[in-house]
């Protein structure tokens, strides 16, 4: 469960369009991919459990959800070379950030040299749970249009912006926390089996990856939802600690399409249906991890920083594709870093994709002498055209996050317009509104997701309930309630 969800704009990493490739096809791969809902950062009950349920599965990908900051401390903790907190994900493979906003964001996995898997790292709106609403005796359809509204309207993104991919062929996997059953678990079988299970469902979010071509993983090697229903959330509070009344699904789903499902397994604590067992059990969700082969396959012509922000001084490196070669290779080509928006030939440093014959696809950026804020970095073919754009950010040393609003005064229901610079540029970052000086964490009005911007324009949507006073806006971090920083105060009036 957790999470929250709202709409605000990201500028990020731009995948520009490219040719597919024509080469031949990549000899098949194993691939091992894990989704952990790790519970409000994972050390509630023991970062050290956490960390040794991610060991036990072993997975070469891990789908992180509730992260909350720890994402680049689990990878380091476990030896994953490279890591994406702006998507918690932990990989043995290098990443490609596609750079679509949060909620619909994907990466990129070079499985071998201009071949990759794609991979969507789900959380959905938690709010207004559905098995819940089934327990308490609302309807079928009362509960579809729900669904349909938070949950189906979540993983449309996500599947509209993978769509080009799978469609020529790109294997991609989908998983996380869903927040609602699969399509495939509340059948007439299954009616009467647990209590909230009153009628057969096809749940909206779920049903739509399915009719779009992805198999899921467990279910595919699990059919009988009776005989095997592989709750996920939630055996405890931790286990076996469990309110009265709890219902028990399996909402963590791990789906895959243009690959072949070897093997699935549930990770938790010696619970039913559970592969692999650990004791005792971190989290309030099990765990999932699934074993896949796939021909990893070209992509779209792109390029990303793997760090988003440096200090000055520091590497910032630079990860690039190209479509249509062999290996992704560009030949005779650079990358220009170059002023936000600015026009390729315009370059503060240059840098070469190959030395005679070698094969590059990762460039160093000197940051010594550049100054704080956003660069553009081009990716430029042997005839000057720019095939595809990222950006980044360099950051004084101590610098901290800084929100400012548009205004010093509002009507109530008034939007409010927040400046970022400097956040984290985590991937549930997030904006809220107090009364000035509130104590209580809680005791927030109208908020919104940065959608893991590191500068730019936030806004939060107007809140009719705010009493004539002082507020103030905080940033907190990704999903959690530690605020870093805050704006100066400003007046609500009545309208």
């Amino acid at each position: 469960m957790g999470g929250r969800f709202s709409k605000a704009l990201l500028g990020a990493t731009i995948l520009a369009a490219g040719l597919w490739g024509g080469a031949a096809a990549a000899e098949p791969a194993r691939i091992k991919v894990m989704i952990f809902n790790i519970w409000l950062g994972g050390d509630q009950v023991s970062l050290a459990k956490t960390l040794e349920a991610i060991r036990q599965a072993d997975p070469d990908v891990v789908l992180l959800q509730e992260a909350m900051t720890n994402t680049r401390m689990i990878a380091d903790r476990l030896g994953y070379d490279f890591a994406s907190p702006r998507q918690h994900l932990l990989s043995r493979f290098p990443i490609l950030d596609a750079g679509q906003p949060v909620g619909q964001d994907y990466s990129l996995l070079e499985v071998t040299p201009g071949r990759f898997v794609a991979v969507a790292n789900v959380h959905l709106d938690w709010t207004e749970y559905g098995p819940y609403a089934a327990r308490d005796g609302q309807t079928a359809e009362a509960i579809l249009a729900v669904e349909t509204d938070l949950r189906l309207s979540g993983i449309q993104p996500w599947l509209d912006a993978l769509e080009p991919l799978a469609a020529a062929g790109l294997p991609v996997v989908i998983g996380g926390d869903f927040n609602s059953p699969s399509d495939l678990d509340w059948t007439e079988a299954a009616v009467g089996t647990r209590p909230q299970v009153k009628f057969p469902l096809v749940w909206p979010a779920a049903h739509a990856v399915s009719a779009a071509g992805y198999t899921d993983t467990w279910r595919s090697l699990h059919p009988d939802p009776v005989a095997n229903p592989g709750i996920t959330w939630s055996w405890g509070y931790p286990q076996p600690l469990l309110w009265e009344g709890e219902t028990q699904d399996r909402i963590d789903l791990l789906f895959a399409r243009n690959a072949t499902v070897e093997a699935s397994e549930i990770v938790g604590g010696a619970m039913p249906d559970v592969g692999i067992v650990v004791t005792p059990w971190p989290s309030d969700h099990q765990a999932v991890v699934s074993t896949l082969t796939v021909e990893p396959a070209p992509a779209p012509t792109m390029i990303a920083a793997t760090e988003r922000k440096v200090h000055p001084g520091e590497a910032l490196h630079l990860r690039y594709s190209v479509a249509g070669t062999p290996d992704g290779r560009l030949e005779d080509g650079w990358v220009e870093i170059l002023a936000p928006g600015g026009k390729v030939g315009e370059s503060l440093q240059t840098l070469y994709s190959n030395d005679t014959t070698d094969r590059m696809a990762v460039l160093e950026v000197a940051t010594f002498d550049m100054a704080p804020g956003a660069y553009d970095a081009a990716l430029v073919d042997k005839d000057g055209n720019e095939l595809a754009r990222t950006t980044f950010w360099v950051e004084a040393e101590g610098a901290k996050p800084q929100l400012a609003t548009d205004k010093a005064s509002y009507q109530a229901g008034e939007p409010i317009v927040v400046r970022l610079e400097n956040a984290p540029g985590d991937r549930y970052d997030w904006l809220a509104v107090f009364p000035k000086g509130e104590a209580d964490e809680w005791n927030y009005y109208s908020s919104a997701y940065t959608l893991g911007a590191i500068a730019g324009q936030v806004t939060i949507e107007g809140d009719e309930s705010l009493e004539p006073g002082e507020y103030e806006v905080r940033l907190l971090a990704d999903d959690s309630y530690r605020a870093i920083a805050k704006s100066a105060s400003f007046t609500v009036t009545a309208k």
